[in-house]
């Protein structure tokens, strides 16, 4: 009985050993397999995508495996292999996976986590149409974010050189570019729904209290069951339906006012081409169109609010470069204040550019980019990722690679500086992603911080809070599914 017991139990751990270790395919990447049922995510501290850019280089090489709980997914850790994956490759990893924490309020629709079927690929080339003919990249949308920036500075006037968190003040500015683009409306800075709206944007995945708890349960749904992770997806679901609420709200008022023959913002050419298409055959109904304004917004606002943020964390804790940054661009534009920073000034500011540059460098929004899917088996650097398998890209590991930046982890403007002080731009800078699922407002979203900062920039010296003991660390914030700041305040002294 004994002998048989043991025979069991030898057996029994044998075939869990085997399941566990055995890879999906004899040429699939190594990597970490961790522990059964966690995987690695018991040796994975708060910076996942610095654990995951030490094991590549130490032992695995830039392309690897991770088992993210029961799950194999592959990390690309250079920029040869995302390249390679998703430019060269990119319709076999353009799907993503479906994750319960996001189909739970949006039934798979929207831009950011959607599968890549035909139906998804049709509404995102619509979206780039009409975005471009509602000005993004052209000057009527410049003129737009300009006067809106004047609006920031008058705003930034009003603090009076009191200590403040900006935070919302920037989101509102930025929030009114979006909504100009989606709704065709600018919004009072008092409106309470719209105010509301922001906050639940920057709460997502902002949030300290429960960024890591919403990203553990990307991994493991389940979590949501369990404390204090069940508060966690209850407030976070709870902020979206309430996102929902607003959107849908904006929609009907559309509806109501809608004049076929000229559709004035994205919402009406939604609505316009919804009339062409069946809702069964197609992703142009109203569901769609709801979730496609949640996720225009979040990207839009979110992302480039807290780029904005991680810039004022720099500037205070840079004073040098913030002096130099005020005397280029006001050489390039004058002295007076009226004299607006625009982006035909970019080659006159190298700079200004040059700090951008780091910015997105240094304090990467998305560190592993958004998760994909291969939508069939696929070779890269010599391995095979089958069907179906997620695939991160570890944009973080790319931009701080020190085969491309000497010492990356210093914050150095002037290593995109070339010896005649021309701003050297980098294609291996990705903090949108590269490939057909980058991000949808890239250039819109690097006109904004361009002018909004050139703006600030100009108009004020950004200076700590006297009444706090450290400055806003620069090396460190909330990470969650965003890389984003620590609430700080900051004193804007009028120049």
């Amino acid at each position: 009985y004994i002998t048989s017991c043991l025979t069991g139990v030898c057996t029994l751990v044998l075939f869990v050993y085997y399941y566990w270790w055995k890879l999906p395919h004899p040429r699939y990447p190594p990597g970490v397999r961790g522990i059964p049922v966690l995987g690695a995510l018991p040796f994975l501290g708060k910076f996942a995508h610095k654990d995951i850019m030490r094991w590549s280089r130490e032992k695995y090489g830039p392309i690897m495996s991770v088992r993210f709980g029961q799950k194999d997914s592959v990390v690309l850790n250079d920029y040869e292999s995302i390249y390679e994956a998703m430019v060269k490759q990119g319709p076999a990893f353009r799907s993503r996976p479906t994750m319960k924490l996001i189909t739970s309020y949006s039934n798979g629709y929207g831009f950011g986590f959607a599968e890549g079927h035909t139906k998804y690929m049709e509404l995102r080339h619509f979206t780039f149409k009409i975005l471009r003919g509602f000005g993004i990249g052209g000057r009527y949308l410049e003129d737009r974010i300009s006067d809106l920036a004047q609006e920031l500075v008058q705003d930034f006037k009003k603090l009076d050189g009191k200590a403040t968190d900006v935070r919302m003040i920037v989101a509102t500015t930025i929030g009114n570019v979006i909504a100009s683009i989606v709704l065709g409306k600018k919004y009072h800075p008092k409106d309470k729904d719209f105010q509301r709206h922001l906050q639940l944007i920057l709460n997502n995945f902002g949030n300290e209290e429960t960024a890591s708890y919403i990203l553990c349960m990307m991994y493991f749904p389940s979590l949501r069951h369990i404390p204090p992770f069940k508060n966690a997806w209850k407030t976070f679901m709870d902020e979206h339906f309430e996102q929902l609420g607003f959107c849908r709200k904006e929609i009907e008022e559309h509806k109501n006012n809608l004049n076929v023959n000229d559709p004035k913002d994205f919402v009406d050419a939604f609505l316009v081409e919804m009339k062409k298409h069946s809702p069964e055959g197609s992703w142009f109904h109203e569901e769609s169109l709801i979730l496609c304004v949640i996720d225009l917004f979040f990207g839009g606002t979110e992302t480039s609010t807290s780029t904005v943020m991680w810039a004022m964390v720099v500037l205070i804790n840079f004073p040098q470069i913030q002096e130099k940054l005020h005397k280029e661009i006001v050489n390039a534009t004058g002295a007076l204040s009226e004299a607006l920073p625009n982006l035909d000034h970019r080659n006159e500011l190298p700079l200004f550019q040059a700090f951008i540059q780091e910015l997105y460098r240094c304090m990467t929004l998305a560190p592993l980019g958004v998760q994909h899917q291969t939508t069939k088996d696929a070779d890269i650097g010599g391995y095979c990722i089958p069907k179906d398998t997620v695939v991160l890209t570890n944009i973080h590991a790319v931009h701080h690679d020190p085969k491309i930046w000497k010492n990356p982890s210093e914050f150095n403007i002037y290593r995109h500086i070339d010896q005649d002080g021309k701003f050297i731009p980098s294609r291996k800078m990705i903090p949108f992603g590269i490939g057909c699922r980058s991000c949808l407002g890239e250039k819109l979203a690097r006109s904004e911080v361009f002018l909004l900062l050139a703006n600030i920039i100009k108009g004020f010296d950004i200076l700590p809070d006297p009444e706090s003991k450290e400055l806003p660390d620069y090396k460190d914030g909330i990470n969650g599914f965003l890389y984003v700041p620590y609430d700080y305040k900051l004193v804007a002294k009028p120049r």
